[in-house]
């Protein structure tokens, strides 16, 4: 045989791999390539780009992964591949040879080994034939070699790899037990034979093609008796990326309406909010303006002359005489100043108005005690004291927020962070809606949210000394405070 003959097998195989599409495994049609250098059928490429994300403008390589941008254009104007690249790499490829696989030194192999299916170069045939264990060997030149042991695998024409766990050992051995390739000192170690089941890597390869290619054949089957089912799969696949960008569609218009129902109600109950507010805000205005008339007749009364107040008297009377009627048909109270919303329980509905107060008994605290202190914000938000808890409470008793006491009531001495609280013994709310607590021994100044801004302690800034029983504060923030019976008031710090 030629000497040529063992390589020429194999570049057969290569020369067909360059030929076809890695997708399709089909010679070549209208070939792009991406920007990795991988080449692909133009049907294959388009057919992929639809199983990937349509939202990301570049196209993922199946083979490496690497992505490339596309323009406007698309797939179309990606460049020319296979044809071209595949004639250089197979011209390229004309200088495949066999290399020795007895050494690490990459020389081309002269002969093969028939004992132990190892190809060896000029100066491994000679140590081979130099060791007496290895005499008997069979050694073929590479130009004597029957057609069938021709056949070689990609193993053969390459160096053997190293074992993982004994980098001086070539893998040799297929261990079935664990599926793995190993050498043979895995066998004395983690693969005995006693336990494990090892084979040759030629005979592991062949079983190896031949089951993958009973897997296969029973695909192919598979696939054919889908295709021919359902002659149009391509077809069907195409309206169903249709139909889920119509649906996508559907979904956001319908989406939309409801949005904008939402946004509509929104607008209608703030109008409507905003409609209220005005119209009470009127009311107590009225009542602003009734007590200056007043104010500004008794100013006259008490410094003008008599003459003053005789021309004066007509405007007088009228003017006090229309706040008499306009009370009469004002329905001011304090209650008037309360405006609230309530959250539907409905999807997609919002809610209603709330226009009165309506204190309704929550059974959480309805077993009222000594220990449970309750305060106001201005916003008819309540603070509630209450089993070693703070609770933060809307107007219709909803829970805000809650802060819990840390530190060990019955040692108020031990140090502990200032923003904890060790017992509430008195709540408090001052002009600026902040949240006074009395913790003994100290008053300390919160945040709706319940971060400390101030605290000071009585005995020493204060000048006093006692246990502090309760707590108030007024519209200027002064602080009054019992202690042992005794009411001291102090200043806003």
């Amino acid at each position: 045989m030629a000497e040529g003959g063992v390589t020429d097998l194999v570049l057969d195989e290569t020369q067909k791999e360059l030929q076809e599409c890695p997708i399709c495994y089909t010679e070549y049609n209208d070939p792009r390539m991406l920007d990795c250098s991988h080449s692909f059928c133009l049907k294959c490429l388009q057919e992929l780009r639809l199983t990937q994300n349509k939202d990301n403008k570049n196209i993922v390589c199946p083979l490496c992964r690497k992505e490339t941008a596309l323009t406007e254009a698309g797939l179309d104007m990606l460049p020319g591949g296979s044809k071209d690249v595949n004639q250089q790499e197979q011209t390229e490829g004309q200088g495949l040879k066999v290399m020795c696989q007895a050494c690490d030194e990459e020389n081309e192999a002269i002969s093969r080994c028939m004992d132990c299916k190892h190809y060896l170069c000029q100066e491994c045939q000679k140590a081979h034939n130099r060791l007496a264990s290895l005499r008997t060997h069979k050694i073929v030149a590479l130009t004597e070699l029957p057609v069938e042991s021709q056949e070689i695998t990609d193993t053969e024409l390459k160096i053997v790899p190293k074992c993982r766990e004994h980098p001086d050992q070539d893998l040799c051995l297929y261990c079935n037990s664990c599926e793995v390739l190993i050498c043979n000192e895995c066998t004395n170690i983690d693969h005995k034979e006693s336990m494990h089941s090892h084979v040759s890597i030629d005979e592991a390869f062949n079983k190896c093609k031949q089951e993958v290619n009973e897997s296969v054949s029973k695909t192919e089957e598979c696939i054919q008796k889908f295709v021919s089912a359902n002659p149009s799969s391509g077809q069907s696949r195409y309206r169903l990326d249709k139909m889920l960008a119509k649906t996508y569609s559907q979904i956001l218009q319908k989406a939309e309406k409801e949005i904008a129902k939402i946004r509509e109600k929104e607008k209608q109950l703030k109008m409507e909010a905003r409609d209220i507010a005005i119209k009470r805000d009127k009311q107590f205005a009225y009542a602003i303006t009734s007590e200056k008339i007043l104010g500004k007749v008794n100013e006259v009364m008490t410094t003008a002359t008599c003459y003053e107040i005789l021309e004066s008297k007509k405007k007088m009377l009228r003017d006090l005489n229309e706040q008499v009627e306009v009370h009469k048909s004002l329905d001011i109270k304090h209650g008037k100043s309360f405006l609230g919303f309530k959250e539907s329980e409905e999807d997609g509905q919002l809610g209603t108005l709330l226009l009165e107060e309506k204190w309704e008994r929550d059974e959480t605290f309805a077993s009222v005690n000594n220990s449970t202190h309750i305060a106001a914000y201005s916003t008819s938000e309540m603070v509630v004291a209450h089993n070693g808890k703070l609770r933060t409470l809307d107007p219709v008793g909803k829970l805000i927020s809650a802060k819990t006491n840390k530190p060990d009531p019955d040692k108020p001495n031990e140090p502990h962070d200032p923003n904890d609280i060790q017992k509430a013994t008195a709540l408090a709310i001052n002009k600026d809606d902040q949240l006074l607590i009395l913790d003994n021994p100290a008053v300390k100044i919160f945040t709706k949210e319940y971060q400390l801004l101030h605290q000071f302690l009585l005995g020493k800034e204060a000048g006093m000394d006692g246990t502090p029983m309760c707590l108030a504060v007024d519209s200027s923030n002064l602080i009054a405070i019992s202690v042992d019976a005794a009411l001291r008031l102090l200043s806003a710090p």
